[in-house]
């Protein structure tokens, strides 16, 4: 009966061993994994105590000793997956947001900044990315799927944003299509990648010298979840994506998180794991060492579920609830589609690629979810640093559904827009696309009036019409009139409207003209030296008291002008007989 109950024993550890290796979770006292994995180990350690004391009791022994000893073993085993349990559901109980509503009020530090300097001009739009992932996935397939040879591997769905030289792209690596495939292939690898330009729409297959066989698409040992969990056992990590450096050099990158709150809650990006995927050497970095090529450390999913939780609680747990004021409660925007949508409906987002990193930008308006925004966000996914601007406007989906009316002949569908500056006037930027997911055409909606839409076939024929129809340039032939009249005569007829980006100025004006511009009042005013300079009269209303020899004081941004101060002109004193 011993043998039989040391039989027992060591199949359960067998049955430990093998659930560990398959299920690699961190172990870390604030993983839930590791506890779930826990009370299924404590289970599977119960049943063997029972059978156990059972096989000793059946042994029809009369040592009492011996019972005791079994009694406690049974009783104990048995006791220790509630005990797993009791400390799951406290963990989850003390974590709860009506404990720690000034801790999630505090998750995401957000600067909130007055300019909006930071959002691209339309000069910059080559490098907002405007391709969504389904557009790129139909592009790389369509390239990979033109390359012989290549039925071991399939081009993985999870396209990342990247900003790789200043050029905003898309990368998604091969991976295996199945368990026999990678058994075929495993000691060659994922031999490339793709790459997809939102700026041409067009795809290319990059080869690689040597195969990538780290991946999360392989098997075993080298299923990259389970290499780097033996590699770091305590880190708690998520979001492992493939990215390239520079050079085109692959990498996969993991997320590490640290519960900030409580025992499970407050999940905080604290650093990463870069790992090469041809050799499987990792190494973790702490949030502010990444390296600058990463992009994607902070995922913008997180980003915006951090900013709602952490506005949800900013006065109180009560005050965010349904039956709370939800005084100064914000949202990012949430998308809602129709049911007979194939789209996916909640909080979405639109990348920009900046400054060598990439950022995220989504609108914010009231946990009311209204058709307006308060403002704006912006975010660096490399080191989470969030910012906030305040520019209230039509929301973007507001501005997807203008865009579609447009063409509603056409039945074409508009994929979230991004954010940029035209000029002093911030515009939505986006794409249509047809049924099959290709994109057909661009449009451009002013934020402040969703009603100023633009459709165009090209991104460049897009802007210049939508430039247009804001007046945001003068007809040529008010140029013509204005330098033309000028008191010298310097004026050369074709002073650009705009080459001053961001200036103080004061001036003369030589002559004025007022245009009417889509039922928007402007006024330019010409000088001596032939510049033009053009503020919209509802902006500044007291141009309607100027007149030609007054001094204008005030800032052009791009080629608008805000007026600070009018001077009359000076009447000489009537001199004395």
């Amino acid at each position: 009966m011993k043998k039989k109950a040391a039989v027992v024993l060591t199949i359960t550890v067998l049955m430990e061993l093998i659930l560990n290796y398959f299920w690699p979770s961190p172990w870390n006292v604030h993983s839930i994994e590791m506890w779930l994995k826990l009370f299924v180990m404590t289970g599977i350690l119960a049943v063997a105590c029972l059978l156990s004391a059972g096989i000793m009791q059946w042994s029809g022994t009369t040592d009492n000793k011996k019972k005791l000893i079994w009694k406690r073993i049974f009783y104990l085993g048995s006791a220790l997956p509630f005990a797993v349990i009791l400390v799951i559901a406290v963990g989850f109980v003390t974590g709860f947001q009506i404990f720690h509503a000034d801790d999630y009020a505090n998750i995401l530090p957000v600067e909130e900044v007055d300019s909006v300097g930071m959002i691209l001009s339309e000069d910059d739009s080559d490098s907002i990315a405007l391709m969504d992932t389904a557009s790129a996935k139909q592009l790389g397939d369509r390239e990979i799927g033109s390359i012989q040879n290549f039925s071991a591997f399939n081009v993985s769905d999870d396209y990342i944003q990247l900003n790789v030289k200043g050029d905003a792209v898309k990368v998604a690596p091969l991976e295996y299509a199945g368990f026999f495939k990678w058994m075929k292939n495993k000691d060659s690898g994922a031999a490339g990648y793709v790459t997809v330009s939102p700026t041409t729409m067009t795809a290319d297959y990059v080869e690689l010298p040597e195969g990538m066989k780290y991946i999360p698409s392989a098997y075993f040992s080298m299923d990259l979840n389970r290499h780097l969990h033996w590699q770091f056992p305590t880190l708690i990590f998520d979001n492992s994506h493939f990215e390239i450096d520079e050079e085109g050099n692959p990498w996969y990158i993991s997320s590490v998180y640290t519960k900030t709150i409580g025992l499970f809650g407050g999940d905080v990006v604290t650093g990463a794991i870069i790992t090469d995927p041809v050799t499987g050497e990792s190494e973790y970095y702490d949030l502010n060492d990444v390296p600058g090529w990463a992009d994607d450390v902070v995922d913008g999913t997180l980003i915006c579920d951090l900013y709602n939780l952490s506005y949800k609680n900013k006065n109180g747990f009560w005050n965010g609830t349904f039956i709370g004021a939800n005084t100064g409660c914000r949202q990012v925007t949430t998308i809602v589609y129709e049911e007979d949508d194939d789209r996916e409906s909640g909080a979405d987002f639109g990348y920009i690629a900046q400054d060598g990193d990439i950022y995220i930008y989504t609108g914010v308006t009231s946990m009311a979810a209204d058709s307006s925004n308060l403002g704006f966000i912006m975010a660096n996914e490399r080191t989470g640093e969030c910012r906030y601007f305040q520019m209230p406007g039509a929301n973007e989906q507001s501005a997807m559904n203008a865009a579609e009316g447009e063409v509603q002949q056409y039945s074409y569908l508009a994929s979230f827009p991004t954010l940029i500056n035209v000029d002093g006037e911030l515009t939505y930027l986006g794409v249509l696309k047809d049924n099959a997911g290709l994109v057909k055409m661009y449009y451009s909606v002013n934020v402040k009036d969703y009603g100023k839409v633009v459709v165009a076939s090209s991104r460049e024929e897009c802007i210049s019409r939508y430039i247009d129809k804001m007046g945001l340039n003068p007809p040529q032939e008010v140029i013509d009139n204005l330098t033309g009249e000028v008191a010298d005569g310097t004026g050369n007829g074709n002073s650009p409207v705009g080459e001053i980006e961001t200036e103080d100025v004061e001036f003369t004006i030589a002559v004025m003209q007022y245009v009417d511009v889509e039922g928007n009042t402007w006024v330019y005013m010409g000088t001596a030296d032939g510049t033009v300079y053009k503020a919209r009269f509802a902006d500044n209303e007291m141009l309607l008291f100027a007149k030609t020899g007054d001094v204008i004081r005030g800032t052009v941004t791009g080629s608008r002008l805000t007026v600070a101060e009018v001077k009359s002109a000076e009447v000489p004193a009537a001199e004395t007989p």
